[in-house]
């Protein structure tokens, strides 16, 4: 049990950090262009994106698994 949930949380993990690197980023980039001051507003608009997407995702994932589960069968 314990390393079903380790798994769950390491895959939560690497799924909320490439998600929500990608979506602020591209926001980030959207609104001020890939200029000099790129990094610093992505890296503060990750910051605050990644824990919201990673507790999120730890509790959304497996509901939305057993619905997709349902649908398969």
């Amino acid at each position: 049990m314990k390393q079903k949930l380790l798994a769950h949380v390491i895959y939560c993990l690497m799924m909320s950090a490439t998600m929500t690197g990608c979506v602020s980023a591209i926001v980030t980039a959207v609104n001020l262009d890939f200029s000099g001051v790129f990094v610093e507003p992505w890296l503060y608009s990750w910051s605050i994106a990644f824990p919201v997407g990673f507790v999120l995702l730890l509790f959304v994932s497996p509901c939305f698994k057993r619905i997709v589960e349902a649908f398969i069968r």
